[in-house]
């Protein structure tokens, strides 16, 4: 009878024991602590149209680029995040939906200094692509919770410097086995539509970021194995009034994007 108690008490205890590890929550930050590269396939391709005039129909493109995406650590715990090796290809099309025109070329290297362990810039002055393709909570999260990081976007209106203003709403969504790593997947949706038009400008403006993002984290080696991304991007602006149509401007602009960025190898 004593032993049958025992045994009883232990598998309750062990049962508490992994309760306890289920409820947990996680640190999510970079390992920056040695000199190395983290080299990902990075693609991406879009569909734009754009209306300048309001009675002239859409003009429609669409791209699509390859290469390489690359932490490169550096001392004191910061990287350089660079985007080498990339081609693009624009394809316009006609009235009719008709492709016209196909132009290729070499994208000059993008790097953007300064990378902290939280996925963060110590330079604000960046493309928003980079704040979407490795982003990291801020705080432990246990499974199931979500936190909100800020986000926004530099807006010219022209020659006005506006911000549009929103965030990733980032959820600790469980674990995933990727290439033999345990890994966190961190969903985000994304939501950057707060813009306030000043009463100064003639003109409205409208800007919209929307999309997802689904992120693969090493909870072990601490780097980024994988992200998926896709936004949409609306903009539109026109004048105020009909005494301010000569002074306002008038534009229709969406675009639509999937980014995937694959680890490749690790350069020590």
């Amino acid at each position: 009878m004593k032993r049958t108690l025992f045994g009883l008490i232990l598998v309750f205890l062990m049962g508490c024991n992994n309760a306890d590890k289920q409820v947990e929550s996680t640190a999510f930050i970079l390992d920056f602590s040695s000199q190395k590269k983290y080299v990902y396939s990075y693609s991406q391709s879009s569909k734009s149209e754009a209306q300048f005039e309001k009675d002239e129909p859409f003009n429609k493109t669409k791209s699509y680029a390859n290469g390489n995406l690359n932490i490169r650590v550096k001392e004191n715990n910061l990287a350089n995040l660079s985007v080498t090796n990339l081609k693009a290809n624009l394809i316009t099309f006609d009235n009719d939906g008709v492709a016209k025109d196909t132009t290729s070329n070499n994208v000059p290297t993008m790097v953007i200094q300064n990378m902290t362990q939280q996925g963060t810039f110590e330079d604000s002055n960046h493309n928003i692509l980079f704040d979407l393709i490795f982003p990291l909570p801020t705080k432990p999260l246990k499974v199931g919770e979500t936190e909100n990081i800020p986000l926004q976007i530099p807006f010219n209106a022209n020659g006005s410097k506006l911000f549009v203003k929103g965030f990733n709403a980032i959820e600790y969504s469980g674990i995933k086995i990727i290439d033999g790593k345990e890994c966190a997947v961190l969903n985000g949706i994304i939501d950057i539509s707060q813009i306030e038009t000043p009463e100064e400008l003639a003109t409205n403006y409208e800007s919209s970021t929307t999309g997802t993002g689904t992120y693969y984290f090493s909870l072990l080696d601490k780097y980024f194995m994988r992200a998926e991304i896709r936004i949409n991007m609306i903009t539109f602006s026109k004048p105020k009034t009909e005494e301010s149509v000569n002074d306002g401007l008038y534009g229709n602009m969406k675009n639509s994007s999937e980014i995937i960025a694959q680890l490749i190898e690790i350069e020590e």
